[in-house]
């Protein structure tokens, strides 16, 4: 927050507060972000339209069971490189790296022409490989590029306000997964499930992305030039191939204590979480006291309200829990899940499940724009996209961990004990996030 002189009124001092809590500030304020973003929205809102739609494809091929499974193997398979692909990223050459998020946005758009045409083909297994194999290509170049465009945010956003533009940029996201998944389910009925143009869809968002970065491409080549500069007159660094880059990343993270601990925590909110929709389900199934009218509609509810509270904590990250420490924002929501979980399996109150959902994805939608910020502000350009890359790895560990065990509990026993060793694990959670947020509290938050 600004530090306000005795001299100002009373009327500046309150428009200084909300220009505080407008979520669009940095957006409108500073231009090269503001590239970034939009076209960072333009790719998100082909890829969810198309993953959503490409869903549905499979689902009519004749070895509908096995295109879903290999669907969802493919849509994991990237995140197995997002190490590697952050540690080429971070040592392109300045100089070529515009170019190369141009260039590969073009190349993505093309390889969506080629899966529109791909697709109109009869849907053999040798075509659907062709399909997924371009569907991962493109993740892949994804991955790359977004290792790229850190650099610029880096370059472009002031660190005060780090967590603000990385909060909008999550919110809008989110919004644009919901509304657009919800469009394209539409949309592909109305149009008598015309899988190629949504291919062609696609295409054309990635590259009007390329567009909207290319109009600014002075401002984006003159930061390549001066970063060019600069290592050239900086002391020559040891060379580092992939291992050492890689081992370096991790030596970073380790020396960062703060997201360090942020790391673990986030391994267990993500083993917790992403168990969360199969057991809700499993319970809902069998338990109608907590249904709201029916079943479906319940699950709706659940996944909705959870879904806008992390928009909403995104899009205002000036709210006061820019204060709190980022391992006492995850003890909130693992306190949430525990009330969650035992309203589950004991009181069995429709609201207290709801309000509980809320209170727990509040938290989520503030840390990861914050954890970005202090990754930014602290760690160099040579492992910037590596270790950011690292984190994601790391807090992705947990997601496949935490469906196996909770969902094998559910079948194994019941989904009431599957909820009860859910709840001690989440208790257990409270009490490292607790421990975490005393030993290495995140000062630098209050300036977020």
């Amino acid at each position: 927050m600004h530090i306000l002189t005795g001299t100002t009124s009373s009327v500046n001092y309150a428009w200084a507060i909300r220009k505080e809590v407008i979520p669009m500030k940095e957006y409108l304020a500073n231009h090269q972000f503001r590239a970034l973003a939009n076209s960072d929205f333009l790719s998100a809102i082909g890829s969810v339209l198309f993953n959503l739609v490409f869903l549905i494809y499979a689902q009519t091929l004749p070895f509908k069971t096995l295109a879903l499974s290999l669907v969802s193997i493919i849509n994991l398979l990237p995140t197995l490189f997002l190490i590697l692909n952050g540690y080429w990223a971070d040592h392109t050459d300045p100089r070529r790296r515009f170019k190369l998020v141009v260039g590969l946005r073009v190349v993505q758009g093309l390889l969506y022409v080629g899966l529109a045409f791909l697709i109109r083909q009869p849907g053999t297994l040798l075509i659907f490989g062709l399909l997924l194999a371009i569907n991962f290509s493109s993740d892949l170049i994804a991955n790359f590029t977004s290792g790229l465009l850190l650099h610029y945010e880096k370059t472009f956003i002031k660190q005060d306000a780090y967590a603000s533009a990385m909060g909008f940029s999550s919110g809008i996201r989110n919004v644009i997964s919901m509304v657009f998944q919800a469009f394209g389910a539409s949309l592909i009925l109305i149009l008598h499930n015309n899988f190629a143009l949504f291919g062609l869809i696609n295409a054309i968002s990635f590259m009007l992305a390329g567009v909207v970065l290319w109009h600014d491409r002075h401002a984006f080549t003159q930061a390549d030039t001066n970063e060019h500069a600069k290592m050239v007159q900086a002391p020559a660094a040891p060379a580092e191939n992939v291992k050492t880059g890689i081992f370096r990343a991790f030596a970073l993270l380790y020396e960062e204590k703060p997201i360090f601990a942020m790391v673990f925590l986030a391994m267990g909110v993500n083993t917790l979480g992403t168990s969360m929709d199969g057991l809700t389900s499993v319970l809902l199934a069998n338990t109608k006291a907590l249904w709201l009218g029916t079943f479906g509609t319940t699950v709706a509810a659940v996944n909705i309200v959870g879904a806008l509270s992390i928009t909403l904590a995104a899009l205002f990250m000036h709210d006061g829990l820019q204060r709190v420490p980022l391992a006492a924002l995850t003890g909130i929501t693992m306190g949430s899940l525990l009330i969650f979980a035992i309203n589950m399996v004991w009181w069995q109150q429709p609201a207290i499940m709801l309000a509980s959902m809320v209170i727990a994805s509040y938290p989520i939608g503030k840390i990861n724009p914050r954890l970005q910020g202090m990754i930014m502000g602290k760690i160099d350009d040579q492992h910037l996209a590596a270790t950011s890359s690292v984190i994601d790895t790391a807090s992705l560990v947990g997601a496949p961990l935490g469906t196996v065990i909770f969902l094998g509990i559910a079948n194994l026993s019941s989904p009431q004990t599957a909820w009860i060793v859910f709840g001690g694990c989440a208790a257990l959670m409270v009490i490292a996030a607790t421990l975490c947020a005393v030993k290495w509290p995140d000062t630098e938050a209050v300036a977020a």
